[in-house]
């Protein structure tokens, strides 16, 4: 590849600031940080693990193009989860003809805590708290949800508002409505 391929790398720190990088190298160093907790936040979004590999696929291989093509990209992983929301936003018409905000919020196999060493008795209390969240989550409005999973994914305030292109207060605001809808749901 050719120097004028080579674009500056200028990310607040995320990966190393002030070098310039191929678009390929680039990417490559975006998907060694960011897959796995991109992956993760697809699964408890309600993905198929399939699905959440190919929309990854999909959403580093747009990247690369826009940066192939000289587009500047401020934040990476904010655009990569955009990206990520409406490349499955779009799958979800095609597939259904209309979007199911909700659906299948989080699976039982994808959570990381078990039910091994619990007695029966706790077994079915931990499989009804687990329902009442689940429910509870499927009554939040979609930003609501994302954010709530965001903030799970240890996504800051400002990061979220970034992204979504809003104020810090509408995120915290938004934030505090999900839990206390959320504490009341899962406390009937």
């Amino acid at each position: 590849m050719d120097d004028s391929t080579a674009i500056p790398l200028v990310l607040s720190g995320e990966i190393s600031s002030g070098v310039e990088q191929s678009p390929d190298q680039f990417v490559a160093d975006l998907y060694a940080v960011h897959a796995n907790s991109l992956h993760r936040y697809l699964l408890l979004t309600g993905s198929r693990p399939a699905d959440a590999d190919e929309l990854l696929q999909d959403a580093f291989l747009r990247l690369f193009r826009c940066l192939r093509e000289g587009e500047q990209v401020e934040k990476p992983k904010a655009w990569l989860i955009r990206t990520l929301q409406n490349l499955r936003t779009d799958r979800a018409r095609r597939e259904s003809g209309h979007l199911s905000l909700m659906g299948n919020v989080v699976q039982r196999g994808q959570l990381a805590w078990t039910t091994r060493t619990l007695s029966p008795e706790e077994a079915m209390l931990d499989h009804e708290r687990f329902d009442r969240l689940q429910r509870a989550m499927g009554s939040l409005t979609e930003r609501q949800h994302q954010y709530v999973l965001m903030r799970s994914e240890g996504m800051t305030l400002r990061e979220i508002a970034a992204m979504h292109g809003v104020t810090v207060q509408s995120v915290a605001e938004t934030c505090a409505r999900a839990i206390e809808r959320l504490g009341k749901l899962t406390h009937e």
